[in-house]
Formats: structure tokens, C-alpha cells, sequence
């Protein structure tokens, strides 16, 4: 075995010159086994969490408004047991919770990705209006937002993200196009824009009524005439 004449251990034999000056500065062997530990968890973690996720939203669809799934439905639906349910949420009101938050996230990324197709300021606002009432025109996702609401409405904390953190982000979407377009308070007309696309969107979800392409014309026009910045007239039918 290879060492040093001062007294530094050296595996490899060569002198104490080519060994760093300090332990900090290698990498720490068992530090690495950790991280390649939590990594392996965090996956399994972040798989369980989005299966009960899956399997929640799927239940409360089965069940529309007729009552919210439980939680030994849940876990059973999902193969998993009670310990790994309570290692993730508190209570079932919590996975609800992070039911109705997945769902609002994934709209605003939906609504960005078609605002972002376009390029002319009032086109996006369209765009935009559309997106969110896509979730009421298609009637299976009507389907599943309608029974995610009702579920929704029976969480203990009615400060959900669809009711407070949805319309603002839908609104923040909003304000860039409203700022081009030249409207004098864009923070304000944005959150308007977003409260009034949400209401209807709701509206019709809980008619069970999809709207037509007049419906979703009309509601664009209503927004863009209530900003100030655009008439009605002359837009193309609902792609």
C-alpha cells in the first residue's frame, strides 16, 4: 500500500502534493449514497402522490355530485395503504385541496400555451377566453371539472385555488395583451376579464349545458368592449 512520508494517507501511492488540500474539497462518498437514496424516494414519493391524485379525481367523477369518494375507496382504488395516504395529506379535504390545485394549474399552462399561439394582442385575449371555456364545451372535461368543483365546495377552507389563486393567475395572463392593447388600468381590466371568463365557464358547467361558438363569440366581445379595446364585430367563428 502506497503512503506518504508525513504521514497523509495516499491510496494511490503518489505524494501528499496530489491529494487535495481538504476533505471539502472532494466529493464525500456517503453524502452521494444519501442523495442517490432521496432521489429513489422523492420518485416513489412524487408516484404515489399523483396515482392518489388520478385515483381521487377518477372517483369524484364516478360519483358527479352525489357525494365525495372516501378515503379507504381511495386507497384502495389506488393500491396503496392508509399509512402511505397520511404520509401525503393531512386529512381527505387536503388531497381535495390538491386535487383542485393540479386542475387549476394545468388550465393556466392550457390557457398560456394557446394565448402564446398568437400574436395580435386582441387574438390572445380570444384565445384566451376560449381556453377557459374549452373546460365547459368539451363534456368530458365538463364532466370532471363539474364534480371537482363539488367536491371542492365541501372543503372545510372555501379559500381554494379556484376560487382565489385561479383568477389571478387566468388574469395575469390577461394583462399582457390588455397593457398592448393600450387599456388605461390592464391589472384591473385583466382580473375583470378573468373573473367574468371564469363565471361563465362555472355557468355553464353547472347547466350541464355546453356553449356554442355564438356563446363564447359574444363573451369575447363582451370582454374586449368592456376594456375598451376592441368592437365585436367582424370575428371569426370559434375554431
Amino acid at each position: 500500500m502506497g503512503g506518504s512520508t508525513d504521514g497523509h494517507f495516499d491510496p494511490a501511492g503518489g505524494g501528499a502534493s496530489d491529494v487535495a488540500a481538504s476533505p471539502a474539497a472532494q466529493p464525500s462518498l456517503v453524502d452521494a449514497a444519501v442523495e442517490r437514496r432521496l432521489a429513489v424516494q422523492q420518485r416513489s414519493a412524487e408516484h404515489e402522490v399523483h396515482r392518489l391524485l388520478a385515483v381521487a379525481l377518477e372517483l369524484m367523477v364516478r360519483g358527479g355530485t352525489t357525494g365525495p369518494p372516501r378515503v379507504a375507496d381511495i386507497v384502495q382504488a389506488a393500491g396503496v395503504s392508509n399509512d402511505a395516504f397520511y404520509r401525503s395529506f393531512r386529512s381527505k379535504d387536503d388531497l381535495v385541496a390538491a386535487v383542485v390545485d393540479e386542475g387549476a394549474r394545468r388550465l393556466v399552462t392550457y390557457v398560456r400555451h394557446r394565448m402564446e399561439r398568437e400574436a395580435d394582442p386582441a387574438a390572445q385575449v380570444r384565445a384566451g377566453v376560449e381556453a377557459v371555456m374549452k373546460q365547459a364545451s368539451d363534456r368530458e372535461v365538463a364532466a370532471a371539472t363539474r364534480a371537482v368543483f363539488h367536491n371542492a365546495s365541501r372543503v372545510a377552507d372555501r379559500r381554494t385555488t379556484d376560487r382565489v389563486h385561479l383568477t389571478a393567475w387566468i388574469g395575469g395572463l390577461f394583462e399582457t395583451p390588455l397593457r398592448a392593447l393600450g387599456v388605461p388600468d390592464p391589472e384591473r381590466d385583466a382580473r375583470v376579464a378573468a373573473l367574468v371568463a371564469l363565471a361563465a365557464m362555472r355557468h355553464f358547467i353547472w347547466a350541464e349545458d355546453a356553449p356554442t361558438g355564438a356563446d363564447v363569440d359574444h363573451l369575447v366581445g363582451f370582454v374586449l368592449r368592456g376594456v375598451g379595446a376592441e368592437s365585436a364585430q367582424g370575428w371569426p367563428a370559434v375554431r
